[in-house]
């Protein structure tokens, strides 16, 4: 066969699949490398540039950097000349002094922190000792919070287990086993609140309880504080203490006997010099006082009936007063001695002068406090019929300035 160009075209000279096959991946290789080659020549160009780029800009940078280091550099140069020339002066001298003054406290300070901060053990997890704290000992940690003794002492009071005038030390609170106690509860609260239990109603009211009992009990002992004080004390019992005179006293003896005729006899006796505790003893009728001589002891108006009073006091020391009758029977008294009374003495009634004060300021303040609050109770028992709050029955002469002492001093 002849092909349109001239040349024979057979079976003999025709092309091979393999060698088309072959022609046409060594073609698309060649075409791969160059486009390889292609891109390779590319990048470099480009990382070439790039690398120019941060070159010059690095440069730039540093000569920047430079220019500027050396600009500080002059100026605190020019800064140190100037301090220089100014420290001489009086102004630069003072300063010098305050300031060299304040780095030394500082400096002390420093040291003081590092001396009284807590020490750590080797692998620094285990604390060996707290921060020293000479006004407020610190006895535990809990969660970075340091607890001091101030705070064991307020709780041991408010639970009832310390009273005020007990004393606490870091030793007792921790052999009373306090600092446990106290570490507990905020254990227990914190995780209460945790979990939110303080949003509960039945805890909200008796958080809010608690709260108000320990307002309460602050409030009136500031007010007991600022009402009772030693001067208003004694201002008090000096403005009372009449009240606790008792006037005069008599020491006496006496013999009772039945009639008027044995009463006259017994004076006859002792008239011709018998002796009268051996009469009282043989003829008084009064068992209490027989076995005594008579004797009766001191004794004021007030303690003896009328009638034997007035004989009593009416008859001088020393004498035998003539003999009267009265319910019991006939007397013959002898005045051993007589004397005047004085007040009672400020030591004996301060502690009862004090706590009747601090009666009077409780029940002042509240019965001021349900006035402006206007308080109003429903008793069942009453059929819930409103009735207002009975006041206290104090009045204006119950004050410390005068008046209503006798509950004081008795």
């Amino acid at each position: 066969m002849q092909t349109p160009d001239g040349k024979d075209f057979g079976n003999t000279n025709a092309p091979k699949p393999l060698d088309v096959a072959v022609r046409a991946l060594a073609s698309a290789g060649l075409m791969l490398l160059r486009a390889l080659g292609k891109l390779a020549m590319t990048t470099w160009r480009l990382a070439a540039a790039l690398d120019s780029a941060l070159w010059r800009a690095t440069k730039l940078i540093l000569r920047k950097i430079i220019n500027g280091l050396a600009y500080g550099g002059f100026l605190g140069a020019q800064a140190l000349r100037s301090l220089l020339l100014w420290l001489p002066t009086r102004t630069g001298r003072a300063y010098s002094a305050f300031s060299g003054v304040f780095l030394v406290i500082a400096i002390l300070w420093i040291a003081d922190e590092l001396r009284a901060g807590p020490q750590f053990s080797d692998n620094d997890t285990a604390i060996l000792r707290p921060p020293i704290d000479e006004e407020d000992p610190i006895l535990a940690r809990i969660e970075g919070r340091y607890v001091h003794l101030s705070e064991i002492k307020a709780a041991a009071r408010a639970a009832g287990i310390l009273r005020d005038e007990d004393v606490l030390t870091p030793q007792t609170a921790f052999r009373r086993g306090l600092v446990e106690a106290y570490v507990e509860q905020r254990l227990l609260a914190k995780a209460a609140l945790d979990d939110g239990l303080q949003r509960a109603p039945s805890v909200l009211r008796q958080v809010n309880a608690a709260r108000d009992r320990v307002l309460a009990a602050s409030f009136m002992e500031i007010r007991i504080k600022e009402k009772v004080t030693p001067e208003t004390v004694e201002r008090f019992y000096n403005s009372q203490r009449d009240l606790t005179v008792l006037g005069d006293e008599v020491k006496a003896r006496h013999i009772l006997v039945e009639t008027g005729a044995d009463a006259e006899a017994v004076v006859e006796a002792l008239k011709g010099g018998a002796n009268f505790r051996a009469l009282a003893r043989e003829l008084s009728q009064d068992r209490a006082t027989a076995p005594l001589g008579g004797e009766i002891g001191w004794f004021t108006r007030s303690m003896m009936t009328r009638v034997f009073s007035n004989v009593a006091f009416s008859t001088k020391a020393g004498e035998i007063a003539p003999p009267f009758q009265t319910e019991f029977g006939w007397h013959v008294m002898e005045v051993l001695d007589r004397r005047s009374t004085s007040a009672v003495p400020y030591t004996e009634v301060k502690d009862d002068v004090e706590e009747f004060l601090r009666r009077y300021t409780i029940d002042e303040t509240l019965e001021t406090l349900a006035e402006e609050s206007q308080v109003v109770y429903f008793r069942p028992e009453e059929n819930n019929r409103p009735t207002e709050q009975a006041p206290p029955d104090l009045n204006a002469t119950d004050l410390p300035d005068g008046g209503a002492a006798e509950d004081a001093m008795n």
